[in-house]
């Protein structure tokens, strides 16, 4: 037995191998190109909204058909699957917070000016204010997941 040629079986492998590694690359790239594609409508649209507090119903009506667009990007890469999901929950944390900012402007608008219109326009003014901050904690977590993608999806130049 000639022990220098690699054995029929371990060669089929190898080349089954290859050919698995090189069909997974464009399904991965096609996949990450949708899902980026889905995030850069959402964004757009995010981009395009005039905030204020009394927009954040209509806002968040459009943050919402963002997320079904990104929903329906069928993906089969666990990665990218689990990208997907953090940003449809970062989208649904958004679309709540401009519903609840929306609900909040239009009690402080219909407030009387009594001992408890000035109680309720002071709890309004902290509801306002973690509203911002979940916004803010949001937008960190989008840079973070946009990052990620752009990690696991951008081909890394090899030196």
């Amino acid at each position: 037995m000639n022990h220098s040629s690699p054995h029929p079986f371990r060669l089929s492998l190898y080349v089954l191998l290859l050919l698995l590694l090189a069909s997974c690359t464009p399904r991965k790239t096609s996949e990450c190109r949708r899902l980026i594609q889905a995030l850069d409508q959402g964004t757009t649209t995010l981009n395009r909204l005039e905030l204020t507090p009394m927009t954040g119903s209509p806002a968040a009506d459009a943050v919402e058909r963002s997320i079904e667009g990104i929903k329906t990007v069928q993906l089969t890469d666990e990665t990218i699957i689990s990208f997907q999901t953090r940003a449809v929950a970062l989208y649904q944390q958004i679309a709540t917070t401009l519903r609840e900012t929306s609900g909040i402007a239009t009690m402080v608008s219909n407030l009387e000016p009594t001992p408890k219109g000035l109680q309720t326009r002071n709890t309004a003014k902290a509801q306002v204010a973690s509203a911002i901050a979940s916004i803010e904690q949001s937008t960190q977590d989008a840079t973070v997941l946009l990052a990620e993608i752009e990690q696991y999806c951008l081909p890394q130049s090899q030196p």
